[in-house]
């Protein structure tokens, strides 16, 4: 009976090089999203294509999943049980390979720029509807969105889903130029979210 269940060899194992990360553009930076090449001194140098920065991630971590015990003291012992509840997850850094145009790097850079305007210093200053009076709740599908993680198989099957939702980026690494080091520019970025699910497909 068991063997009957077992499709495939029992010494397969997941890789940890076999992922594809994809995200879907929030609202916000439709504006700057495009299919098209960048070029320069065009209308479209402002704008780049978001699965740029899907093709060059080569590190992401899926978070551990915490549902805490709790004590309950009885006759100089303790009882644990569920506490039924998760804390907060931590925020995730995703490694990225910086393309020759700076397309990856830019749009995260960008989408951080929406949330604080790096010269302006309040949320969304090129976009007037946004300046006025909106309540904190309605900026959320604006600025937010999910994130998926895809663990392949060893034939480059998508078997499982990582869902991050509501996303949004908090941190962009720093980039190191350095004349004796000739290797490709290396960079990360550090997004929070609200929940993850997870599915197999």
């Amino acid at each position: 009976m068991a063997n009957e269940l077992v499709k495939q060899a029992i010494l397969n194992k997941a890789r940890k090089d076999k992922f594809i990360i994809a995200l879907t553009t929030p609202e916000a930076l439709k504006d700057t999203a495009t299919n098209s090449e960048r070029r320069a001194h065009h209308k479209s140098k402002q704008k780049v294509a978001p699965n740029s920065i899907q093709f060059s991630i080569y590190g992401a971590v899926v978070p551990e999943i915490q549902v805490p015990s709790n004590n309950l003291p009885y006759a100089g012992q303790n009882l644990k049980v569920s506490t039924h509840s998760r804390p907060e997850y931590s925020d995730i850094t995703v490694k990225f390979t910086v393309d020759n145009q700076f397309d990856n790097y830019w749009y995260i850079w960008r989408w951080l720029d929406i949330l604080n305007d790096s010269k302006e210093s309040y949320y969304d200053y090129t976009n007037t509807s946004a300046t006025g009076a909106v309540l904190p709740d309605e900026l959320l599908p604006n600025y937010q969105t999910d994130f998926t993680i895809y663990g392949l198989n060893e034939f480059n099957k998508n078997t499982i889903q990582f869902t991050y939702t509501k996303a949004f980026p908090v941190n962009l690494g720093q980039i190191s130029y350095d004349y004796r080091d000739p290797g490709e520019m290396e960079c990360e970025f550090t997004f929070s979210f609200s929940q993850m699910l997870v599915n197999l497909l």
